[in-house]
């Protein structure tokens, strides 16, 4: 693959980024452009010589592309907890933060962090898009962070779904992630071919081909056969499996998803791309020419993608400084993603859509998952991953045996929930690859978890006092969307406006409901979600039960999305009107045992939805119960939600 420009590719490409901090072991995640020489250094606040020293050459290291490396070094030792650590990361040329100044907060001469016992300050949010025209609350959270001492920050960063929009990408965006490919030498891959429609066979041929701008949805697959009105009407009909609205520039390659995650973490890539080159070259690619709605559509999202790198040096300091972790939803992969048994069914049948989840899906181990729980991944599955990039000194090419022997086991890999050991504990449910899946109809939502996954939850749950869960998608959420969500089911369109929540599958929601009225259970739960793109807070008690636990159900979305207003506001009266915590109507609802109280955010009297671009706050009392909760928008703006 050619490549450009690499005489200018600085050592750092992105990171590093704070990932699993405990007692035992600081992981950190970073990608550079040569091999990674030198070592970790943890310091005592302004003490000169380190008091822990780590090899760099330890940490695991895999090459993704002729200038590309991503290494995780999970740093083993015994270390202190609830007190600041500096850090250094010294390479072969030079100091990280020497590297990269922009790192490091006001005042300081090294990179800080605190390992925590607790849980009672927490930052979390979900749905990160890029392009969209609000500001990025990560960068907020930054600012705030700047004036905090270590010890006043928020203990861990949650980020809970949808890091990246694979399946919604910009124009501009894309074409960064092309020259970002031929920049770092990240690998061609082999594709499959549809006789009856893609005979694009190569990655290489995709970028070069007419459909790779505003087009990928004309060779994204196809399939027939799913129990909808319309495919019983018309059983010859084809309906696409990535079915999102917005498809036309679709992630597909490995390259492409591990390009797009360097692009929204870090600034540095984006210095040595051209943002105007589609516009330069008149808006051609190929014989391709976009047409002027595609061309206006590029110039908006071009501005949105302006403004975003211009934060995006405060969010890689954030990420340096905070305790960060992180689990999939939908738009890491795909939007609809093992939404029902059908979707599932069609997209396992079909090689080039496997291998485009398959590809997502190792691009989220290799950017996120891996750092959340480096002990789950050994060296033989570290081996499995390498053994897939094939690369050389001159050639980046994908080993097509291996990877699709590694997607194969990934696609089998059942793991990806973790816990986090603190006070209170934090449990990070997976609710999108261990589904329920129905077993009445190809086209009704499947149940976010199954029951053999529920039943470990329950088994986590006891005997302990406070929990933080944290769920992608709302254990409890507006009933009057989930009722319009119902509705389009029963039509046999659950993709329409993507019926995924707790209570459309009948087995997990009573599971769910089950486990909260269990005895044995916390006293105090707090549940965090994202997923929705607006965000609220609700007090919940079970009806009838004078010990009752206390649970509350906060979220944050999104980090930088937001939901249509007009839309929302709609939702919110009727949901007011027709599902008041004294409504009869909320004897129909399989929630029936639950009393829900809304909070109403403080910069509003009538709504109780927020519909802004924010990350979320939480702070709890030593019982785990919820001192505050607000939320801090893009604008710097907070907005809390007070006890009802």
């Amino acid at each position: 693959m050619k490549l450009s420009k690499t005489s200018q590719l600085p050592l750092l490409i992105a990171g590093p980024i704070l990932r699993k901090t405990t007692v035992n072991e600081v992981a950190l995640w970073l990608v550079t452009s040569q091999p990674i020489k030198g070592e970790v250094l943890f310091f005592h606040p302004s003490e000169r010589e380190a008091f822990f020293h780590y090899d760099a050459a330890q940490a695991e290291s895999i090459r993704v592309g002729i200038h590309a490396w991503v290494t995780l070094a999970s740093i083993q030792g015994e270390f202190p907890t609830d007190t600041p650590i500096e850090y250094k990361i010294k390479t072969d040329q030079g100091d990280i933060t020497d590297l990269a100044p922009h790192l490091l907060y006001q005042g300081q001469s090294r990179l800080n962090f605190v390992i925590p016992t607790k849980a009672d300050y927490v930052l979390h949010g979900s749905c990160r898009n890029p392009h969209h025209s609000s500001k990025d609350s990560l960068v907020a959270a930054d600012s705030k962070v700047q004036s905090q001492t270590p010890l006043e920050r928020p203990n861990i960063l949650m980020m809970s779904g949808d890091q990246i929009y694979a399946d919604h990408v910009a124009g501009p965006t894309l074409d960064a992630i092309g020259q970002v490919i031929s920049l770092l030498g990240l690998p061609n891959e082999m594709l499959p071919t549809d006789s009856q429609q893609s005979q694009i066979s190569s990655a290489e041929e995709l970028y070069t081909s007419d459909f790779n701008f505003y087009q990928r949805d004309k060779v994204l697959p196809h399939h027939t056969g799913s129990d909808s009105f319309l495919d019983k009407l018309f059983p010859q009909r084809r309906v696409p499996i990535f079915s999102s609205r917005e498809n036309e520039n679709h992630l597909v390659t490995l390259s492409e998803f591990i390009a797009m995650y360097l692009l929204v973490w870090s600034p540095t890539l984006w210095a040595l791309v051209n943002k105007e080159q589609l516009r330069d070259q008149n808006f051609r690619h190929g014989h391709y020419t976009l047409t002027p709605e595609e061309q206006q559509q590029w110039r908006e999202e071009n501005a949105a993608i302006e403004d975003f790198v211009q934060g995006l040096p405060q969010v890689q300091r954030l990420l340096a400084h905070i305790p960060t972790y992180m689990i999939f939803d939908d738009h890491d992969v795909t939007d609809d993603w093992n939404l029902t048994v059908g979707w599932e069914h069609a997209a396992d049948q079909n090689a080039f859509a496997s291998q485009v989840i398959g590809n997502g899906l190792a691009a989220y181990w290799l950017c996120q998952g891996w750092g959340n729980t480096p002990e789950k991944f050994d060296s033989a599955f570290i081996e499995r991953v390498t053994n897939t990039f094939a690369i050389n000194t001159n050639t980046a090419e994908l080993n097509h045996n291996h990877q699709q022997i590694l997607l194969q086991s990934l696609n089998r890999f059942e793991d990806w929930h973790y816990t986090i050991e603190t006070s209170p504990k934090v449990i990070v449910l997976d609710t999108r690859t261990r589904r329920w899946r129905s077993e009445s109809r190809m086209n009704k939502p499947s149940g976010l978890m199954d029951w053999e996954a529920l039943i470990e939850l329950q088994h986590q749950l006891m005997g302990l006092d406070k929990v933080i869960i944290v769920s992608a998608a709302p254990m409890f959420g507006v009933k009057f969307i989930e009722t319009l969500q119902k509705m389009m089911t029963s039509l046999g369109q659950p993709l329409v406006i993507d019926a995924e929540n707790w209570m459309a599958h009948p087995g997990s929601a009573n599971t769910l409901i089950s486990i909260f009225t269990h005895t044995k259970t916390p006293t105090n739960f707090v549940v965090l979600s994202g997923d929705v793109h607006y965000s609220f807070a609700y007090d919940i008690k079970l009806r009838y039960r004078k010990n009752s636990p206390n649970i509350y159900q906060i979220t944050c979305s999104g980090i930088k999305n937001e939901f249509p207003a007009p839309l929302l506001k709609f939702c919110d009266i009727f949901d007011r009107l027709l599902y008041s915590p004294h409504s009869v109507l909320n004897y129909f609802t399989k929630r029936k045992r639950l009393k829900i109280e809304k909070r109403s955010p403080d910069n509003q009297s009538f709504y109780r939805l927020s519909n802004r671009s924010v990350i979320g706050e939480l702070r709890l009392d030593d019982e785990g119960k919820p001192t505050e909760i607000s939320t801090l928008s893009g604008t710097g703006e907070n907005t809390h939600f007070p006890a009802p």
